[in-house]
């Protein structure tokens, strides 16, 4: 038995220094138990990412396009720019004005004219020779005034003479009945 006492199994030391194998033991542990997340999101962070570079890349080509623009910003350009503008407006006010004074001139015309053939009528009628009428018929010949006269007593008449609906008496045999009274019928 003392070859068996002998023989006990060596206790095995770490040679490296404490502080590096206990962290080395929970980055080690860590990856082991997080590797195939963290894998994933780098993933899903390089996909974002090439798809919003081209946008990133859009918006600071702008902003440096806008800070050169904002440099090269002249007064005496702008100023230019804003009178031909508002001479641009100033002409088309001028046109404006100009067909609205043309119409209104045409109204007074028109009104003009109307108030004219109103006095030609007071004095017509004052004189006794009667108003004006108000339409203008057509001048037709009396052959013409004859033949729409024959148009209108050829064709026949829509109903006779002797017709009356309230007497429910008519050529067809069909009468009219008014609907019964009293609410709906069956149903629920």
């Amino acid at each position: 038995m003392d070859d068996e006492e002998d023989e006990q199994p060596t206790v095995l030391q770490n040679e490296n220094p404490e502080f590096l194998s206990s962290g080395y033991g929970i980055v080690l542990g860590f990856l082991r138990q997080y590797g195939w997340f963290i894998l994933l999101g780098v993933l899903v962070l390089l996909y974002i990412k090439s798809k919003l570079a081209p946008r990133i890349q859009k918006m600071r080509q702008n902003r440096e396009q806008n800070y050169s623009e904002s440099k090269k910003y002249d007064p005496d350009v702008a100023h230019k720019r804003l009178e031909s503008m508002e001479n641009a407006r100033r002409r088309l006010q001028e046109q404006y004005d100009a067909q609205a004074a043309k119409f209104a001139e045409e109204q007074k015309k028109k009104e003009e004219i109307k108030r004219q053939e109103q006095i030609e009528d007071w004095e017509r009628h004052q004189e006794g020779r009667g108003y004006r009428s108000k339409y203008k018929p057509k001048e037709e010949t009396s052959q013409e005034f004859l033949k729409q006269q024959k148009k209108k007593k050829s064709s026949k008449p829509l109903k006779p003479s002797d017709y009356n609906p309230l007497t429910g008496e008519s050529s067809g045999g069909m009468c009219f009945r008014p609907p019964r009274r009293g609410g709906g019928g069956g149903g629920g």
